[in-house]
């Protein structure tokens, strides 16, 4: 059953949230560059507005403030952690805010200059964004920008029940538009896939994880993130605490895996087709549920050399020793 926006609210964890001129965190890691390279990548993880949409799955609700993103807190977030950054060879930066970065709302229309000045020692500017919030203001700060803009949006799965009990406010044509006007304005596009989201099926959602990679992929995004659905956010808890809901284990992680030979991609062979690159997100890969430490950690190496060498390889082409099946 599709919840409204006040069920998932009411469902909510109490948190202390952090306010809008707290200092954010910052991580450095390196990211394939689609080119068989990696490139140093700095994600700021900025603090702001709500997003106005109550997806039921998503968590990322306790890491914004509440109220609107008074002005001038973004740019001081950002001369907290970037004050030292120098132009010194290949850099991207990932300004994540837990929100839509073209809402005004979350990020004021009057610190966009500001902003961009921040981006400036960058060649790569990734932003999250809802697809419904890809605009003029996209365009304006595309151009601000000296190095190339790319806009993160949630996909998910392109499952029919799955879509309507998520409440994203958006369409699969939403989402088309939002992917036809970033290449029409020379953007690039990163794309969200979920494995296992709720209104899947267990034993069909491997299968839709892959249906939806070749949706992205069909659109020539450049780059996909598979991220196995997290608890944390209420109502995805209340669905597990009651049964109706169990979170992708590492045994469904090593099925997908598995099973890209035989997916939709897999038999064509293809794994990183043209300029898109395919990777498993390993945040947090330490609580993945079910197995054993060793499996977790086999697991977790075997996915991290997938994304380095852009490729799916299936676990007979690993060291993973491990016969844990929980």
């Amino acid at each position: 059953m599709k919840p409204d926006k006040l069920a998932i609210e009411l469902l909510r964890p109490e948190i202390k949230r952090p306010t809008a001129w707290s200092i954010p965190k910052v991580l450095r890691a390196l990211e394939p560059d689609g080119l068989g390279g990696d490139v140093d990548t700095t994600t700021v993880f900025l603090t702001g507005a709500e997003c106005p949409f109550r997806c039921s799955m998503c968590d990322l609700w306790q890491y914004t403030s509440p109220g609107n993103t008074p002005v001038g807190a973004i740019p001081f977030q950002l001369d907290q952690v970037l004050k030292q950054e120098r132009s010194n060879g290949r850099r991207w930066l990932k300004l994540y805010n837990a929100s839509n970065f073209f809402d005004s709302r979350s990020i004021p229309t009057e610190d966009l200059k500001s902003i961009a000045e921040h981006c400036s020692p960058f060649e790569r500017v990734i932003v999250e964004n809802h697809p419904r919030f890809c605009d003029d203001r996209m365009a304006s700060f595309s151009k601000a920008i000296p190095g190339q803009l790319e806009v993160a949006m949630g996909l998910e799965t392109i499952h029919p029940n799955a879509i309507e009990i998520m409440n994203k406010g958006m369409s699969l044509a939403d989402f088309d538009r939002a992917v036809a006007k970033c290449q029409s304005l020379n953007i690039d596009v990163r794309v969200f896939v979920l494995l296992h989201p709720p209104g899947v099926d267990r034993k069909e959602s491997v299968d839709w994880t892959w249906k939806t990679v070749a949706y992205a992929m069909e659109r020539q995004v450049r780059h996909i993130s598979i991220i196995p659905l997290r608890a944390g956010n209420g109502w995805i808890d209340r669905m597990i605490k009651s049964e109706e809901y169990q979170l992708p284990t590492v045994a469904m992680i090593r099925e997908l895996y598995q099973s890209f030979s035989r997916s939709e991609i897999g038999s064509a062979g293809v794994a990183s087709p043209g300029n898109t690159t395919v990777e498993f997100d390993l945040w947090d890969f330490e609580n993945w549920q079910g197995g054993c430490p060793q499996c977790r950690e086999s697991l977790g190496k075997h996915i991290a050399r997938c994304n380095r060498e852009l490729r799916i390889l299936s676990l007979g082409e690993t060291e993973i020793r491990c016969e844990c099946t929980v």
